[in-house]
């Protein structure tokens, strides 16, 4: 595990899969290339289980009273990763979606951090435009 310098948190990484199996596995997967490519990677944050729950009767006519109970459950884990620049963030990003198996959804939230003062750099360019 590498440990974050400033601790400042540049991407989220959610995952969502009805099988835990397959998406624990590709977590593990993900961790691994983060840590190949020095990025600060938390360990796996485990969200809470979503479980759907609805009914469905067997036949429209005399069958009404009997009727079929079925249940689906959404797992949801999270990957934090710390301290990274932007352009090694989207490489890696961009070999998980190549390497993602099927029945495994990724949800992306990225930030970007500048430096203090931005606003006033950005009014001086605008200033400098004005005036040519």
């Amino acid at each position: 595990k590498i440990a974050p310098t400033y601790n400042k948190v540049v991407c989220q990484l959610h995952f969502r899969s009805y099988l835990p199996g397959p998406m624990d596995f590709y977590i593990d997967f993900a961790r691994r290339a983060a840590h190949a490519l020095n990025m600060p990677c938390s360990g796996t944050i485990y969200l809470p289980t979503k479980t759907t729950r609805w009914t469905v009767i067997r036949g429209p006519f005399v069958h009404k009273k009997s009727q079929e109970n079925f249940e689906r459950k959404t797992h949801k884990r999270l990957l934090v990763i710390k301290d990274t620049n932007r352009t090694v963030v989207d490489r890696w990003l961009w070999y998980l979606t190549q390497n993602c198996p099927a029945g495994v959804g990724m949800k992306v939230t990225l930030w970007e951090w500048n430096e203090l003062g931005i606003g006033q750099k950005m009014l001086d360019k605008a200033k400098e435009n004005e005036e040519r």
